[in-house]
């Protein structure tokens, strides 16, 4: 194979962490933090020390996410496989036949810059996709890149548009679901 063939995607600053993980590290790292600062800071400390608590909080779950969370992958198809490279040596590869469909925002029609891919297996596990950036600006080139990804994995797996799921949307993750038409 060789590997200028295939047209690549590289996503960059995105976790391959289910979203609901940054939910149970912010439990992790916010209750001990509020407890302590409950217990010994408010007496000293007062109403902007609670204030406080929660940049120190919200500085740390950014850098956690930031240094351990955050990578670069390359997406790439051929006849076969689906191959996502998070590393230079660390290569998975997906046959196109076990994916059941996935989760994106609709790239096509809406210029969204944010990263939120969510496909789904038909051994029943996930491969998640997000953007860990938290910047409401639309960068034009992302937009376009993930445009051109949307656009080619729809034909090279052959989805289309099979509908969309509210509930998805407000928790900020791709609400349309891309699939085989039955």
């Amino acid at each position: 194979m060789r590997d200028n063939q295939y047209q690549k995607f590289v996503l960059s600053s995105v976790s391959m962490v289910p979203y609901y993980i940054n939910y149970i590290l912010g439990l992790i790292i916010g209750v001990p933090l509020f407890f302590i600062y409950s217990e010994t800071g408010f007496r000293y400390l007062g109403t902007f020390g609670l204030i406080f608590t929660f940049f120190v909080f919200a500085a740390i779950m950014l850098l956690v996410i930031k240094l351990f969370m955050t990578k670069t992958i390359v997406i790439y198809f051929d006849q076969v496989f689906l191959y996502i490279e998070q590393r230079k040596k660390e290569t998975k590869k997906y046959k196109k036949s076990e994916i059941f469909g996935f989760y994106s925002y609709d790239y096509e029609r809406v210029e969204k810059s944010f990263i939120s891919i969510q496909i789904k297996l038909n051994n029943g596990n996930n491969i998640s996709i997000t953007d860990t950036s938290t910047s409401q600006t639309i960068d034009k080139e992302k937009a376009k890149l993930l445009r051109r990804f949307l656009i080619t994995a729809k034909k090279e797996l052959n989805f289309s548009l099979v509908n969309k799921n509210s509930l998805r949307s407000i928790q900020k993750l791709g609400s349309c679901w891309y699939s085989k038409v039955k």
